[in-house]
C-alpha cells in the first residue's frame, strides 16, 4: 500500500472512534418523532440559518432540494456556497468559520483530525468516490500514460489522491513515469479539450460529456480500486452542533424528502438540471440513472468503509 494512502487511513481510524457517537446524535430515524411533535403548532417557529458549504458546480440534487423548498419546509433557510478549488479549500473556509455544515471528502477526516472545530454528523447519499480518469483519444489503457500530464485536482484532495492510487496500481511512478499536475479550480472539460495534459480526474456529466462529443474516454474507474470505501461525509461545526442540534436533523430529513421526491420525479430533476447545466438532456438522464441506484438514504457511516 503507498505511504498516501497509509496517512490517510490513520487519520481516519482517529476520527471513527467519534463519528458512530456523533451520527447516532442526528441520525433521521431519531428526526422522526421530532418533526411530528411540531404538528399542529399554530405558526411555524422562524427558519433557521444554515450556511452550507459544497464543492464543484451546481444545478444538481442538492441545488434542487433548496430551490424547491424541501429545506424550507423543514425550517431551514439554506444559503449554499460551492467551492470549484475543491475540498481542500472547501475545509480552510470551514475553519475559517464561514459555513455551519458541508458535505464533501475525506479533507473533512483532515480537518477532524487537525483539531478544527467541527464533527463528523453523518454521510451523503452517495458514500463513496465518484470521480473517473478520463484521456484524451488514442489513450486506451492507465499504462499507456507513461510519460504523458495527468491533470489531478487540487493537491491534497480526494480526486489528486485518487489519481496516485490509480498509478501506482498500474504500476506507475507519480515522480518519474508520469507528469502529474495540480489542477484545483480548473475546468477538467476545457483543460482536457485544450491538449495541454493527456487526462483528467473528473467524474459524473464531465465524463459523459467529454466522451459522447470525442474527446475523450475513460480508462479507470476509481470505484474499482477504491472497493467499499466511506470517501464523503457530512460535517457540522461545533457551535452549531451546540446551538442548532434540531436544524441538523432536519436537514437530513430535508435530504431524504428531497431524494424520494427525485426519484418519483426523475423528468423534473432533468428538467431542473438541463436549466442550469448546459448538457443534452439524455446525457443528463444516463447520469442520474448512475447516481441515483447509489442514493443511501439512512446517511449513517459506514466505518468499516472508513477505515478501509
Amino acid at each position: 500500500m503507498p505511504s498516501f494512502r497509509r496517512k490517510r487511513v490513520g487519520r481516519a481510524v482517529g476520527v471513527a472512534a467519534f463519528t458512530l457517537l456523533t451520527c447516532v446524535l442526528v441520525t433521521v430515524a431519531s428526526a422522526g418523532s421530532h418533526a411530528q411533535s411540531n404538528q399542529g403548532a399554530e405558526a411555524p417557529p422562524p427558519l433557521v440559518p444554515l450556511r452550507l458549504l459544497g464543492v464543484g458546480v451546481g444545478g444538481g440534487v442538492q441545488d434542487f432540494a433548496i430551490d424547491a423548498g424541501f429545506y424550507a419546509r423543514r425550517g431551514l433557510a439554506v444559503q449554499l456556497e460551492r467551492f470549484l478549488g475543491g475540498p481542500v479549500v472547501a475545509t480552510a473556509a470551514a475553519a475559517g468559520g464561514k459555513a455551519d455544515m458541508g458535505e464533501y471528502g475525506t479533507p473533512i477526516l483532515t480537518g477532524v483530525s487537525l483539531g478544527l472545530p467541527m464533527k463528523i454528523v453523518g454521510s451523503p447519499p452517495i458514500k463513496g468516490p465518484s470521480s473517473e480518469l478520463v484521456a484524451r483519444k488514442g489513450i486506451e489503457t492507465v499504462a499507456d500514460l507513461r510519460g504523458k500530464v495527468v491533470a489531478a485536482g487540487a493537491l491534497g484532495s480526494g480526486p489528486h489522491q485518487a489519481v496516485l492510487w490509480i498509478l501506482h496500481a498500474n504500476g506507475l511512478d507519480e515522480k518519474t513515469d508520469v507528469n502529474v499536475v495540480s489542477s484545483g479550480g480548473i475546468d477538467a472539460e476545457m483543460v482536457l479539450r485544450s491538449g495541454r495534459v493527456d487526462a483528467v480526474i473528473t467524474g459524473g456529466l464531465t465524463r459523459l460529456k467529454l466522451i459522447d462529443e470525442g474527446h475523450g474516454n475513460m480508462i479507470a474507474d476509481v470505484r474499482n480500486y477504491y472497493g467499499r470505501h466511506q470517501h464523503n461525509y457530512v460535517y457540522a461545526t461545533d457551535d452549531f452542533i451546540k446551538n442548532h442540534p434540531q436544524a441538523i436533523r432536519a436537514y437530513f430529513l430535508a435530504t431524504r424528502d428531497s431524494l424520494e421526491y427525485a426519484k418519483a420525479h426523475v423528468d423534473e430533476l432533468i428538467g431542473y438540471t438541463g436549466s442550469r447545466i448546459k448538457v443534452r438532456k439524455e446525457l443528463i438522464r444516463a447520469y442520474y440513472a448512475e447516481q441515483i441506484p447509489q442514493w443511501d438514504l439512512s446517511f449513517r457511516i459506514d466505518l468499516e468503509g472508513t477505515l478501509m
